[in-house]
């Protein structure tokens, strides 16, 4: 499995996330990637719809083309997933629309333009 591709966590049906860290405005981010380009960034915190009940905001993100850099994506608002972010989220939510992005087609076109920004929706 290369660095960037994500899979469930062996014996369970949890996803594993490539990165997952704190933000400047204390909230938490994870950020998932899938073999076709796509991945999700979930963020918990004060500021996200649904955080201050403990609940999950997520959005749909492609990476750059040809880096394993886990930090280089886009929020993409054109999927048949959703067009915004989707907050309020408990756990098995977030994890069924994972299992959504998982499976789109990968994108012919080169989504990301600017190399290097990191892209955060808290």
């Amino acid at each position: 499995m290369n660095s960037f591709e994500l899979s469930k966590k062996e014996g369970t049906d949890l996803y594993v996330p490539v990165d997952a860290r704190p933000l400047e405005s204390g909230a938490i981010q994870k950020i998932y990637r899938f073999a076709n380009g796509y991945g999700a960034s979930v963020v918990k915190g004060d500021h996200t719809y649904g955080g201050e009940e403990g609940l999950w905001e997520l959005a749909v993100i492609i990476f750059a083309k040809g880096t394993d850099n886990n930090h280089t994506y886009q929020l993409v608002y054109d999927t048949p997933i959703t067009q915004d972010v989707e907050g309020n989220l408990n756990d098995d939510e977030v994890e069924k629309i994972l299992d959504k992005i998982m499976y789109l087609p990968m994108r012919g076109d080169d989504v990301l333009r600017q190399q290097g920004n990191e892209r955060q929706h808290a």
